[in-house]
């Protein structure tokens, strides 16, 4: 066991059958404390890796935050509807109108926000390294909500 290992915890690999590789660092094997798994992914029709943060314990992931995620990248498509919808309804009109927002944006992290209600914060950032801009939303109850957009 190296010093990394004794300091942090032994990393655990679990692999995910939607999300791929999930990590975490395991220390104490207590199902009781909570340890955070993390996973890099390449989306289905995503031309950047998406970085997935969910809560869990010494045996993986909370089913609930991994049922908010799957549902999450289930509906990338059906995301840019919600938002538009939402947008107009906030009045958070700065949102490119035609509808190819998304061309230009990728899911890039989705960060647990409340274990308990398995909310989530995401995030879409531009395909382009050199653009600037993002769309960040939250997750909960499998509905969008809070929508902040710079473009």
């Amino acid at each position: 066991m190296g010093l990394k290992d004794l300091l942090l915890g032994k990393e655990k690999l679990i692999t995910d059958k939607k999300i791929g590789i999930l990590k975490a660092r395991i220390k104490n094997t207590n199902p009781s404390i909570n340890h955070t798994w993390t996973c890099e992914v390449l989306l289905p029709r995503q031309q950047n890796e998406t970085v997935i943060i969910l809560e869990g314990n010494a045996d993986g992931p909370f089913k609930g935050q991994l049922d908010s995620v799957y549902s999450i990248v289930d509906s990338i498509e059906e995301l840019k509807e919600k938002i538009l919808l939402e947008s107009d309804i906030q009045d958070t009109n700065n949102i490119n109108r035609d509808g190819n927002w998304l061309a230009n944006f990728y899911l890039s992290a989705i960060t647990p926000i409340d274990i308990n209600e398995n909310s989530f914060e995401v995030n879409f950032e531009p395909i382009k390294p050199n653009e600037n801009g993002y769309v960040l939303f939250t997750w909960k109850y499998n509905q969008v909500s809070d929508i902040d957009i710079k473009q």
